[in-house]
């Protein structure tokens, strides 16, 4: 053994000491400290990527996907159980399938998409772990966004092949019916990126134009009229808006990077706080304890959680490409990539 060794022995010792008596004295009063990580699962369909994860408040999530390559097969879904495990659950079988929206009430959920005769809607019920098919708001193209904000009622806006503008329509008995489409006449030409209804009166919904700039509009009568938030114009998109009463959060991107940004005033003016990160997707337990995915400057895939201003950073293991979408429930997230699946307490 070294000189250096012997003499480096004792101050070893006093740390091991000191730490021991430090542990001892705090028995009981201090939470102990655990370095976050988490260790990804890959998914049941290899050959369809996730694409969309929704979560009810009693726990039950789903994660879909879809492939719109015209092959078999186009669609999947699996769900995860009180336990952590998850498993595959039947979808409606379509040639081309796309999925791009989900949101879910305390029993049930509404995944959306496209396939190619317009709107695809889908219905799970926890209950009897199934999902069937929704009917869809005539002669729309595709669901570019949903919101649940009630027991079985939910709001919906997609496309539609007439005019190239969006619409909303409402549901209250939880798909089985949608009402008329009403047109978002300030959306045409631009492409909605979310949706967050506080009731089935007052909406948001933001979109970006083609000089790719966030815009957010606001309704207070059910979207018969729209007025404009001001939103600043550094901001080229928002995504993953959650609202509850007045406060909402949401991601909003820049051409210098990704912020997470809230307001407690529905949206009328918004503090941030800037992400190292590239985030793809926000959920939140309660909105100051929110979970946050996407991936690194390095593209490596990046999952953190964020309690008031803090992010702390989660390290993964097995998670092989981006993470692109997360949901939660009263107490716990579930998270996906294209081929794989994690769940987490933030």
């Amino acid at each position: 053994m070294s000189r250096t060794s012997e003499h480096a022995r004792p101050s070893w010792r006093a740390a091991l000491v000191m730490l021991a008596a430090l542990a001892l004295a705090g028995c009981g009063t201090v939470a102990k400290v655990v370095v976050p990580h988490l260790i990804g699962t890959p998914s049941i369909s290899i050959e369809v990527p996730l694409q969309s994860v929704a979560c009810t408040t009693s726990g039950a999530c789903i994660a879909a996907g879809g492939d719109d390559a015209n092959v078999a097969p186009s669609s999947t879904a699996e769900v995860r159980h009180a336990d952590g495990t998850w498993s595959a659950i039947a979808v409606p079988s379509t040639l081309s399938q796309s999925i791009t929206s989900s949101a879910c009430w305390s029993s049930g959920c509404v995944i959306g998409g496209s396939e190619p005769s317009g709107d695809s809607l889908w219905i799970y019920d926890p209950a009897t772990q199934s999902v069937a098919t929704s009917p869809t708001p005539r002669a729309g193209r595709g669901v570019s966004a949903l919101s649940c904000f009630a027991v079985a009622s939910c709001a919906v806006v997609d496309t539609t092949r007439i005019t190239g503008g969006s619409r909303l329509s409402f549901t209250s008995d939880g798909g089985t019916t949608w009402t008329t489409p009403l047109p978002l006449t300030w959306t045409v030409g631009d492409g909605v990126t979310a949706l967050s209804c506080t009731d089935a009166m007052n909406c948001l919904v933001a979109a970006t134009n083609s000089s790719h700039q966030a815009l957010l509009e606001v309704t207070h009568d059910a979207g018969a009229t729209w007025s404009a938030r001001t939103v600043p114009a550094t901001w080229t998109n928002l995504s993953s808006l959650t609202c509850a009463k007045l406060d909402c959060v949401a991601l909003a991107s820049t051409t210098s990077g990704s912020l997470f940004v809230r307001s407690n005033t529905f949206a009328r003016l918004w503090r941030g706080v800037k992400l190292a990160n590239s985030a793809n997707a926000l959920a939140c337990v309660k909105l100051s304890r929110c979970a946050l995915v996407g991936q690194t400057n390095n593209q490596i895939p990046w999952l953190a959680t964020l309690k008031g201003r803090s992010v702390t950073d989660i390290a993964l293991t097995y998670v092989p490409s981006a993470l692109v979408d997360v949901a939660c429930g009263a107490k716990t997230c579930a998270v996906i990539g294209a081929s794989t699946v994690l769940s987490l307490q933030p």
